[in-house]
């Protein structure tokens, strides 16, 4: 065994090239989409994450442009797991697909020498996608499913290898039950194999300072000599009725209520300029001063607004827009059906059949072509915002338009110095897969708590 392959298998904690910041833990993001986890637990200063990885490329640049002192791989983890493993000598340990080999062999030499070694990650964090377990994916039971039950294993096989002090793993709420619970039991069970100490548990977004309904499931595990950190408390009062996880009777149910208000859309949006649908102007003044202490945190030090563009809407989604009256709760039920003839000639029904006719299976398709409410809250931020998609409430308050970019980053606690990368849709969808980063700093606050509480005992 050479000098580099016993460095590999080294399981103490040392910093990659120079002196740690010992006050922070050096950390691997893995599935970091443009970063929302890392955003949050860095700005609570318990984390550095030195390392990401993330499948697809636009999210990978919109991570790098935030956070361009950790280094961004951008492919898939097995790969990136296959490649470290036998960079390490540990090839033959390693499981992996022959395609997953192939690639790992044809890596960059410099990406190679980059990538980190056991002994030097503090903390691995990651949100494996979530589209197999959400229930706003109708088809959650095919290939598609098949592959993030995988994704959980690849990233159980990180903390495996690593064997950090910390292991956080994010999820939509369905995690916990979907495929009958068995996916959630194997990663309890996977992980207190390992030796780690486990806990787990269902959050609420809007208790920590976002405008959004978004429960999501959270794993926690931490080494035996660690300090298995707390649940943040909640800061805002917002309705949580799934924060209990059934079945599991030793499981503390998550605190509700909180000493302020919940956050309200007139709170997050209401300072930014007006625009038409399909907006695409990429930077603009802000044409008032903020008038709410949510909105002059999240403008910070900015003069210019980037990224307020809206996704063109057709010509009859528009014209059922402008129908939508512009009151709270307002969606297609306030809409008298009929029928509209298009520029084109065309003659098309205001509101399709689909629609009219399966409302009673689906809870009468409520929110559907459905306008915000200023003093309400936000529904859950999606992937692909749309007026006929099944989270359907995407329209502006009092604009005939679907919400920008920058509003649903508003929503999900990004400042608006924070930078996205591609296309339209591909920044919709870097803000609609990330973690609120004000819940990853509540997170990040406890782990904090943890690791000085062990750094107090031992000087007791």
């Amino acid at each position: 065994m050479d000098t580099d392959e016993a460095a590999c298998r080294k399981r103490t904690s040392e910093c990659k090239g120079g002196e740690c910041d010992k006050s922070r833990l050096a950390t691997l993001d893995v599935f970091a989409g443009c970063g929302g986890l890392s955003e949050g637990l860095q700005q609570a200063g318990v984390s550095l994450t030195k390392w990401a990885i993330e499948y697809e490329e636009p999210a990978g640049e919109a991570f790098h442009l935030n956070h361009p002192d950790a280094l961004m791989f951008i492919n898939d983890c097995n790969v990136i797991l296959r490649a470290i493993m036998s960079a390490c000598g540990d090839a033959d340990d390693c499981v992996s697909t022959s395609e997953a080999t192939e690639l790992a062999e044809k890596l960059d030499e410099k990406d190679i020498r980059n990538l980190p070694r056991p002994g030097q990650v503090d903390f691995i964090n990651g949100g494996p996608p979530c589209q197999g377990f959400s229930g706003m994916n109708r088809f959650n039971q095919g290939k598609w499913s098949k592959m993030q039950c995988e994704m959980i294993l690849a990233f159980l096989s990180f903390a495996d290898y690593f064997r950090p002090r910390f292991f956080l793993l994010e999820n939509v709420r369905n995690f916990v039950t979907f495929n009958k619970g068995q996916t959630f039991r194997l990663t309890l069970a996977s992980l207190l194999e390992m030796g780690y100490q486990v806990r787990f548990g269902v959050l609420e977004a809007g208790a920590y300072g976002v405008p959004q309904s978004r429960r999501r499931a959270f794993i926690w595990a931490a080494s035996p000599e660690e300090t298995l950190p707390e649940w943040p408390e909640p800061m805002h009062v917002f309705p949580g009725p799934e924060l209990k996880i059934n079945n599991y009777a030793a499981v503390r149910s998550t605190a509700t209520g909180g000493p302020f208000r919940a956050i309200t859309v007139r709170d997050a949006i209401g300072d930014l300029p007006n625009i038409g649908n399909g907006a695409c102007e990429t930077t603009m003044e802000y044409p008032r001063e903020a008038s709410s202490w949510y909105q002059r945190k999240f403008r910070g030090d900015m003069s210019i607004l980037t990224d307020h563009i809206s996704k063109k809407m057709n010509e009859l989604n528009l014209i059922r827009c402008k129908k939508i009256p512009k009151r709270p709760g307002a969606d297609w039920h306030a809409i008298k059906n009929g029928k509209v003839r298009l520029s084109s000639g065309r003659i098309a029904k205001l509101l399709p059949s689909w629609l009219t006719n399966k409302g009673k299976r689906h809870n009468q398709w409520k929110g559907v072509l459905g306008r915000l409410d200023w003093e309400g809250h936000f529904p859950t931020s999606i992937t692909n915002p749309q007026p006929l998609g099944k989270v359907g409430m995407c329209f502006h308050p009092d604009q005939d338009r679907i919400l920008s970019v920058r509003e649903c980053a508003r929503t999900q606690g990004f400042p608006d110095s924070y930078k996205f990368s591609g296309q339209m849709h591909h920044k919709h969808r870097q803000v609609g897969n990330a973690v609120p980063p004000p819940l990853a700093f509540a997170l990040g606050r406890k782990l904090k708590e943890a690791v000085e509480r062990k750094h107090s005992t031992q000087s007791d």
